[in-house]
């Protein structure tokens, strides 16, 4: 059975696999990274532990202007989850805190991408992306505390201790520039997957006061799985 999907496989890399590319060709990428994480830090008496849920994905459309540019338009959807708990136990006092993040963003985009043959099916190609949208978030904190019990008499006595949570959300703006530098393998003349390698981005978040960050990040972590479809057009 694996004999004969190999054979298939190598057959179908083999049809049409020169996937060069023409002044008006269409190209759709959909693209996404899921991202499941567990932190923990500290010491016995201060622990802190962080469960993240990240999601990214996008989807663009681009026509090329020559064999090698083209410019597109898309949009990226980013939804994340974090879970914070602390655990601080100092001499006679213990307090417990969990807070609760969800953030989810849509960020309509406009890029400028390049093409690059490697090898007759390997391409390498960069997208330099403009977004612009918004980000959405709330989060959930609770946190309580009190004196640890002591022990007399085999009855257990504790200090009066506090529960208290607060709540809230946000939306902001959100602008960012990326420079993604990906790889393309194209298995026909049509269609390919790519991995996206991370990339530099420049990002603003207050237009006020100007809160932006640089961002230089090529940590396989982040990369990005994806699928390309070529459409020739006459």
């Amino acid at each position: 059975m694996k004999t004969n999907l190999l054979i298939l496989f190598i057959a179908f890399s083999s049809f049409n696999s020169f996937a060069q590319f023409s002044k008006n060709d269409i190209i759709i990428q959909i693209n996404g990274n899921y991202m499941k994480t567990k932190t923990e830090y500290g010491v016995t008496t201060n622990q802190s532990i962080i469960n993240g849920q990240y999601l990214n994905t996008g989807i663009s459309v681009g026509s090329f202007m020559t064999n090698r540019f083209f410019l597109g338009i898309g949009a990226d959807y980013s939804q994340n989850k974090e879970t914070r708990y602390n655990l601080l136990n100092f001499n006679d006092f213990l307090q417990e805190e969990e807070l609760n993040t969800k953030t989810h963003g849509l960020l309509p985009s406009v890029f400028l991408g390049y093409y690059y043959r490697v090898l007759d099916k390997l391409y390498f190609n960069t997208n330099l992306k403009f977004s612009l949208g918004k980000i959405k978030s709330d989060y959930t904190s609770t946190y309580a505390g009190g004196e640890t019990p002591t022990y007399s008499d085999s009855l257990m006595i504790s200090e009066p201790g506090y529960l208290r949570g607060s709540s809230n959300e946000s939306d902001y703006a959100y602008f960012s520039t990326q420079l993604c530098p990906e790889l393309s393998y194209f298995f026909s003349t049509n269609f390919g997957l790519s991995l996206g390698l991370g990339g530099i981005e420049y990002s603003m978040i207050d237009w006020k006061t100007e809160n932006s960050i640089w961002a230089v990040n090529f940590n396989p972590v982040y990369w990005k799985l994806g699928i390309r479809f070529k459409i020739h057009v006459i």
